[in-house]
């Protein structure tokens, strides 16, 4: 069997300080050796790649992945409506393959519609078409009196096709539900334990119940699988924390106290920052032109009525700004991730997210590679052997021509990525000469 050996890379290995002058072998689909350079022979038999002073690091993890997401302009009724299923999976495989190209060999999927996550999990076991690793997500499940819940806008139209949500009332329609999911495939079950995020309303309303929240957590971990909630109140931050659910996107309203419940209760946050960045950058221009953006919800009744809701969510996002480095610090695990696929944050994007907490929230970039590399493997259940570059490790690996720590710009060029390796395949290969 031929191995492959990098030499004189600046290894960075998703953990760690950077080390340049080292060596690492892969032999079959596992990290064979690291060290320095002079302590690592090759045979004539391996293939050889000198990177002089490239950088050679872990795949990177989304650990907030909706494959189904495209900028289908008009709106359906409901997401995950848009199109149907067959062009809908068309579109998210090409999302999966997406983002491989960008240098994510996993993914974390956060809810999308007709189980197409698990199908396209099961396409690639028949080598179908080759993406990234994939932990199947499920629906979103809501409560009645959540924003955004299947019914809410959408009710007098009598649908039974709710698109990527679920609703769900009550202790044992939830037990039952969380069940199902995980029955059609779901390695990762989503609730919304809260509204807000990105235009206000981040209230700490009771929506859904304690028991509710309770319910959805026992369940999913009963069944040996991982639970997420959309939770940007701080109520929703602390029940789900107490709860011990896995992730909790947005937190939009975090503070020190569900820091420490975070803390306790092992949960991985993941801010997906971007997306409101960016939408909140449009409404001020619009504000400043004189318009206002069309929102489409029966929640905004009046001009009042979105004024206050674009304040609130300018400070949520502020608060969020300062609560994450607080977070980082605390030693909060945290993952990379967004709504990749709607307006302003396509997919492929992925990498402004990273400059946002680099340039913007002052995150080091070490830091945030953590988060895209050693945590997401964590999430994908792989933290043993993925997201890290070491001896026995599985090699998901990439070659950057750049260096992400003095400009983690040189990760969002597809150009830069000589070489993306999962399971120890060489899924692009541009070492050319580096290679011998």
């Amino acid at each position: 069997m031929q191995r492959t050996v990098f030499r004189a890379a600046n290894l960075l290995d998703g953990d760690s300080e950077p080390r340049s002058g080292t060596s690492l072998v892969i032999e079959g689909n596992r990290v064979a050796a690291i060290g320095p350079d002079e302590a690592i022979e090759a045979s004539p038999e391996d293939r050889v790649c000198d990177l002089a002073g490239r950088t050679l690091m872990p795949g990177m993890v989304q650990s907030h992945f909706h494959s189904c997401f495209s900028d289908w302009g008009a709106q359906a009724p409901q997401l995950g409506l848009e199109r149907p299923a067959p062009l809908m999976t068309l579109v998210a495989r090409q999302n999966m393959e997406t983002a491989l190209a960008h240098g994510f060999t996993s993914v974390v999927c956060s809810s999308s519609a007709y189980y197409i996550d698990r199908e396209l999990a099961r396409a690639q076991l028949m080598d179908l078409y080759e993406g990234p690793r994939i932990l199947p997500g499920s629906h979103e499940l809501m409560v009645p009196g959540v924003e955004g819940d299947a019914e809410s806008e959408n009710w007098y139209m009598g649908l039974t096709n709710h698109g990527m949500v679920e609703s769900v009332s009550g202790v044992p329609e939830i037990e039952r539900m969380v069940r199902r999911e995980v029955q059609r495939g779901a390695e990762i079950v989503k609730i919304a334990a809260s509204g807000g995020h990105t235009l206000g309303n981040a209230h700490d309303i009771e929506t859904p119940t304690d028991a509710e929240i309770e319910c959805a957590a026992r369940a999913a971990h009963g069944l040996g699988k991982k639970i997420r909630a959309h939770a940007a109140s701080r109520r929703a931050v602390m029940l789900c924390a107490k709860n011990r659910f896995d992730i909790i996107d947005h937190a939009d309203r975090l503070d020190e106290a569900c820091i420490e419940a975070m803390l306790a209760g092992g949960s991985t946050l993941v801010p997906s920052m971007l997306y409101s960045a960016r939408f909140l950058a449009m409404v001020d221009e619009l504000s400043a032109a004189g318009e206002s953006f069309q929102w489409r919800s029966s929640y905004l009744r009046s001009e009042e009525e979105y004024a206050r809701r674009t304040r609130e969510a300018h400070e949520d996002f502020e608060n969020i700004s300062r609560m994450l480095p607080i977070a980082n610090e605390a030693g909060v695990p945290i993952g990379v991730g967004d709504d990749f696929g709607v307006a302003f944050i396509p997919h492929g994007d992925y990498i402004a997210e990273f400059e946002l907490y680099v340039k913007q929230i002052g995150i080091p970039p070490l830091d945030v590679l953590r988060w895209a590399t050693k945590h997401g493997a964590a999430l994908m259940g792989y933290g043993d052997e993925l997201g890290t570059l070491r001896e026995g490790h599985l090699a998901d690996l990439l070659v950057v021509d750049g260096d992400p720590l003095a400009d983690i710009r040189c990760l969002g060029d597809t150009a830069n990525l000589l070489a993306i390796v999962k399971d120890g395949e060489f899924v692009k290969d541009e070492l050319g000469a580096l290679a011998h």
